[in-house]
């Protein structure tokens, strides 16, 4: 099985029009672009083909209504399938894609939609000026004391600090922090890992015993049953005659 964790951009090419240097660019290093397309794309798709290596250009079997969508998210749940630890990102302004990647990420698939690519910055933040309030105190300061140095005044002490405020920060009562939980798609990366060992469950409610491990003492049993879900669709377990294996179904010879 696949555990690549590099970044699939899946592009409707129809309803955005992303440059191919844009694109290459927003990949990084480990990413690889399916940029889906119908017949009146074919000059950005001659496009791609010139100026974005890391591009698989994917045409539409027949044209029709929501005919690139569903290409779209067939290949999305094939890619997924493939690489589970993977991040997909589909690139599309149509909300129609939100359900089915809503779904995915219930199985704690890492997925989301894009309705353009982020802008990269290439300006440096000019340094901020003092704000006039700052400057208007440090005015009134600089006054009071060039009228005590005329007057013979002595300026004013600054008070000790106290006891308390000498206090290490060690000292003082700390507030207690709650725990922070992983997102599910770590948290399945570590489930993965937990299952290539010896001592993996043997039986499929000492699996769903061990992932309510992973969320604490609160029973949490439909985020179980995702989590068992998606071990089934990766083909990390399989069960037959509601008995627990692992690996596909005719990996494993008995």
């Amino acid at each position: 099985m696949t555990t690549s964790t590099s970044v699939h951009l899946l592009v409707d090419l129809e309803n955005v029009q992303p440059s191919p240097g844009d694109v290459e660019a927003w990949l990084g290093d480990a990413g690889q672009a399916w940029v889906f397309y119908g017949p009146n794309q074919l000059k950005r798709k001659a496009d791609f083909e010139l100026n974005s290596p890391r591009s698989t250009l994917i045409p539409i079997s027949r044209t029709g209504a929501n005919s690139l969508d569903f290409h779209l998210v067939f290949y999305l749940g094939y890619l997924a399938a493939k690489q589970p630890q993977g991040r997909f990102v589909v690139l599309a302004k149509d909300t129609g894609y939100d359900p089915p990647i809503a779904h995915a990420r219930t199985l704690a698939f890492s997925v989301k939609r894009m309705r353009a690519l982020p802008a990269v910055a290439t300006k440096t933040a000019a340094p901020s000026k003092p704000s006039s309030s700052s400057t208007v105190k440090q005015s009134k300061r600089a006054a009071v004391a060039k009228k005590e140095a005329a007057s013979g005044a002595k300026p004013a002490k600054r008070k000790a600090p106290t006891a308390d405020s000498k206090a290490s920060p060690q000292a003082r009562p700390l507030a207690k922090k709650r725990p922070v939980q992983k997102p599910l798609i770590e948290m399945y990366r570590d489930l993965v890992k937990d299952l290539g060992a010896p001592n993996r469950p043997k039986s499929l409610p000492a699996l769903e015993r061990h992932i309510q491990t992973k969320f604490g003492l609160a029973p949490v049993p439909q985020k179980v049953q995702q989590m068992v879900d998606r071990l089934l669709t990766s083909d990390v377990i399989h069960l037959a005659n509601d008995k627990l294996g692992y690996g596909p179904p005719m990996a494993e010879t008995r």
